[in-house]
């Protein structure tokens, strides 16, 4: 979503230099975590078992589960809230808060400690429904062991990534808490209610005027506006890709609905017609009939491409 705004917007928008630093955040919040994952590996795990990433679940109409890397085994469930964070670190207390300390700055950050907190109480709020009782154990893991942990939190386990096969292997000398027949039926449980995930389009989080997104097809791979062709003039990638991104784009980055004339619009098309046809070939949800027409995108899936 960010990268994709970031070829929409002019770069002398002072926006382009927060979505730039966004960007490098949520990079290194996925290093952290692919770094993690290779220490996972090396832990000696119970014959039944299952690793799942960022799980989204709704709980009920309100309220969401989301996790980045839940651990099930018969013995126990385990929520690891992974941080990739330079510097000095601080947990603060009332309020709970995160402060980072690097090169002479201080920044506040969520705290990791709640965030866990909040994942323990609904993991048991879901399992409860599945009638499942198991201890939950959680831990905040530091990717790297650069992060200088000066206070640390009061209540939650905190471990560096390197070390976290040593706390895993402790948690798998617990007995059995639950059947393989349970354990099954948890994971299917789990894996059947998660959603992809579909955040909030970019223009409600952020100062972002319509009149401040570059409207057209653009080519995913070299960047450049094309107009009249049928593919890129660098390097040949379809039309009918940058049709499809264009409407992703217009969901990512402008509103949770588009209707046929905003497809006109946005895509630079020329009738109604074409714009009926392309968002009739995306699976999207189409909501009311004939001029108040609108789609939206499905709540589980992402786009298709376009069929031919």
């Amino acid at each position: 979503m960010y990268k994709r705004l970031l070829h929409r917007i002019s770069k002398n928008q002072s926006l382009y230099l927060e979505i730039e630093k966004k960007i490098r955040a949520i990079e290194a919040g996925y290093s952290g975590e692919s770094y993690v994952d290779n220490f996972l590996k090396q832990v000696n795990f119970p014959k039944h078992y299952a690793i799942l990433k960022d799980l989204h679940i709704q709980i009920d109409e309100n309220n969401y589960l989301q996790i980045d890397t839940l651990i099930l085994t018969k013995k126990y469930f385990a929520i690891l809230e992974i941080k990739n964070i330079r510097g000095k670190i601080y947990f603060q207390r009332n309020p709970n808060q995160l402060i980072r300390e690097i090169d002479g700055e201080t920044t506040p950050l969520k705290c990791p400690e709640q965030q866990l907190k909040r994942h323990v109480q609904k993991l048991k709020l879901l399992l409860q429904q599945y009638k499942v009782n198991i201890p939950i154990k959680s831990l905040i893991v530091l990717a790297y062991s650069k992060t200088h942990v000066v206070l640390p939190p009061q209540y939650a386990n905190i471990t560096m990534g390197c070390d976290i096969s040593h706390h895993i292997e402790e948690y798998n000398q617990l007995p059995d808490a639950i059947s393989t027949q349970k354990f099954h039926q948890s994971l299917t449980n789990l894996l059947s209610r998660s959603n992809e995930f579909i955040p909030k389009p970019l223009a409600k989080v952020y100062p972002l005027e319509l009149s401040h997104i570059k409207i057209g097809l653009f080519c995913p791979n070299c960047h450049v506006k094309i107009n009249n062709q049928r593919n890129c003039i660098n390097c040949n990638t379809p039309k009918k890709i940058m049709q499809q991104q264009a409407i992703e784009d217009w969901f990512y980055l402008v509103k949770d609905t588009i209707s046929n004339s905003e497809c006109v619009y946005f895509l630079e098309l020329k009738d109604k017609f074409a714009a009926n046809y392309l968002l009739n070939k995306m699976a999207l949800h189409p909501v009311n009939h004939h001029k108040s027409r609108y789609y939206i995108m499905q709540k589980t899936k992402a786009l298709s491409e376009l069929q031919e």
